[in-house]
């Protein structure tokens, strides 16, 4: 007896759907270029990455195949030094998701403090700010543009521990919630974080969490639960780093720098010279400088606020005494340090 249309019409769905499968475990799983599906699902477990829907995860996987690519292929022009690239927490991200997500700093055009010389000082050849204590450990400011509060909390952690022998991690979140002339993780500025903290002081981290969004200011820790003040703050004259290396000898520097592009996406270790240009939206704090031993590169100590599976556990080295008078990344362009 001749089969059924029913049967086939089954039979040849079953083929096709057979076919589909192939295909798609011949391209998720393929070991043409080494990037295979399994590979991004070790990814996903080692940075706790899920996704909605099968939809989204085939698209995360397009753009981390291609960012393991840059990866591979990463060769820096020799002006640009030797620092290098590795698969990080941001893998899955395209450079421009990842700058319109983790920077979000907003350097005024024109500061209200107007640059004045730093006070002169011994200058040792190097200083790193960590090592006396005066620097709490990387924190994460997650999917949200706050890295404009987390670089000013550092320099008042720094400040705080230097004046008062005391380390005491302070509050981003009270910065998020009660700077109204920043826009909370839709980006802001040091600056204005520090004019706050001159106002009404800073409170603990243990008393004032992060949450990683805006949330509603709790007057009562700003006006009363204190952990730090500041007096106010200094800018450091533009474009030179010679003034900039004196302040960061004193005390802990924030700076707003650009970190657009994928080699600072991906920064895994070394002294990074770029590319990268002067459009600043991000803001670091540089906690020392020093040195290399091996090529004879000066660097700056950056202390970043991308937890520490990024960069050298958490930071960067940014490359020292440049030709270019604003910096790598243009870091001398806007620097200023808190004041007691």
């Amino acid at each position: 007896m001749a089969p059924s249309r029913t049967v086939v019409l089954l039979l040849v769905c079953t083929l096709m759907v057979a076919l589909q499968a192939t295909a798609a475990n011949a391209y998720y799983n393929s070991s043409d270029d080494g990037v295979t599906m399994q590979m991004f699902e070790e990814w996903m477990a080692k940075y706790g990455k899920t996704y909605t829907c099968h939809g989204e995860k085939e698209h995360r996987f397009g753009i981390f195949r291609d960012n393991v690519h840059f990866i591979r292929s990463y060769k820096p022009p020799a002006t640009y030094g030797s620092s290098s690239v590795r698969i990080n927490q941001f893998a899955d991200l395209t450079n421009a998701e990842f700058v319109s997500t983790y920077t979000g700093a907003k350097p005024p055009p024109h500061p209200k403090d107007v640059p004045r010389t730093v006070d002169p000082i011994w200058v040792p050849c190097c200083i790193d700010w960590r090592f006396r204590g005066a620097v709490t450990g990387v924190k994460d400011q997650g999917a949200c543009g706050s890295c404009w509060a987390f670089a000013a909390v550092a320099a008042i952690e720094g400040l705080t521990k230097i004046k008062t022998g005391t380390m005491t991690p302070l509050s981003e979140q009270e910065l998020l919630d009660c700077d109204t002339n920043s826009n909370g993780c839709d980006g802001g500025h040091s600056d204005t974080a520090f004019e706050l903290v001159a106002k009404h002081g800073l409170t603990a981290e243990s008393e004032y969490r992060y949450e990683g969004f805006k949330g509603k200011c709790r007057v009562d820790d700003l006006l009363f639960n204190h952990a730090a003040r500041i007096d106010g703050y200094r800018a450091v004259p533009s474009n030179d780093e010679r003034q900039l290396a004196t302040a960061v000898a004193g005390q802990p520097v924030t700076v707003y720098i650009d970190a657009g592009g994928p080699a600072f996406q991906f920064y895994g270790s070394g002294v990074f010279s770029g590319p990268c240009g002067t459009g600043l939206n991000h803001a670091v704090t540089l906690v020392g400088y020093c040195q290399d031993s091996v090529t004879g590169k000066k660097y700056w100590i950056a202390k970043n606020s991308w937890g520490k599976s990024w960069g050298q556990q958490g930071y960067i080295l940014l490359e020292k005494d440049v030709v270019q008078p604003y910096g790598t990344c243009g870091l001398a362009i806007t620097p200023f340090y808190p004041t007691v």
